[in-house]
């Protein structure tokens, strides 16, 4: 397995890009329901992973001058 790394913009792109491809056979439609949900996974831990750091900012404590 291969790994890329890429940007939330170019995620994005990406995921624009297989939306709109037209598949010729099962193949390819079962390798971009792969690829689409691949990014979705992506795109939910990325969001958990800003929620669960906004939670913790929320808990910490603030200075009282």
């Amino acid at each position: 397995m291969n790994k890329l790394e890429l940007s939330n913009k170019q995620l994005e792109f990406l995921k624009f890009v297989i939306q709109d491809f037209e598949y010729n056979d099962n193949e390819e439609k079962n390798l971009i329901d792969q690829i689409e949900s691949m990014i979705y996974e992506l795109q939910e831990q990325d969001a958990l992973r800003i929620i669960g750091a906004l939670k913790a900012q929320a808990k910490r404590p603030t200075a009282e001058w």
